[in-house]
């Protein structure tokens, strides 16, 4: 099973990648994931280590490179899903070349899964957000509150202005991507509002593999 996560921020992607993974026994494969470990570790290349630390967007070959190495490990037989990648169509392209190239053995994505959740939900979920600074445990001003002592920290991107900025820049970039997996027969859209297990509920019967957990 090769699933294709995506949605906008504060659509919740984290907690339902972590719950299909489980259900599904497959990795979750996280771009942003990959870059921090490669930066990390030492294996990026000095000049894509030189365009992350100047903040920059990585070219699209150097991040399927990174998916093309991390999906035939031996925990990827079994499939995978892809959090954060692809956003565009030519990075959706790129990828549906290296998933039937030979080295991986002609795979193909079985389900693109868009978690939608309206904006001004989206807005209110990620500018209550507020993270422990001791913990890292992050809590909801208004769903999750913080228990008393908890020394909490308001990060910058959670912020009104940096929040529209991240939604706008989503959905800009995304405008095209959609459309290119429906014409796909690929993309099935969830509602993603409710508890976990309920999403969870609707994404797997979206992709045709009910009867686990929901409403």
């Amino acid at each position: 099973m090769i699933l294709v996560l995506v949605g906008p921020p504060g659509a919740g992607k984290g907690t339902q990648a972590k719950l299909l993974c489980a259900r599904f026994g497959i990795p979750q494969i996280s771009t942003g994931d990959m870059l921090r470990e490669a930066k990390r570790s030492g294996t990026l290349e000095k000049r894509y280590l030189d365009i992350m630390d100047s903040g920059g967007l990585l070219p699209d070959e150097a991040v399927i490179g990174l998916i093309a190495r991390r999906t035939v490990e031996p925990d990827c037989s079994d499939g995978f899903l892809l959090d954060g990648f692809p956003r565009t169509v030519p990075q959706a392209d790129a990828l549906d070349e290296m998933l039937a190239s030979a080295n991986q053995g002609g795979k193909r994505i079985d389900a693109v899964i868009q978690l939608d959740v309206a904006r001004p939900l989206l807005e209110e979920r990620l500018i209550h957000r507020r993270t422990d600074k001791r913990s890292g445990q992050i809590y909801h001003l208004v769903y999750n509150p913080p228990p008393p002592g908890a020394e909490l920290e308001h990060r910058a991107d959670d912020r009104p202005e940096a929040v529209a900025k991240r939604l706008d820049a989503y959905e800009a970039m995304t405008a095209a991507l959609l459309p290119f997996y429906e014409q796909k027969k690929l993309l099935h859209r969830v509602d993603g509002v409710g508890r976990p297990e309920e999403v969870t509920h609707r994404v797997l019967s979206a992709i045709g593999r009910p009867g686990s957990g929901g409403e």
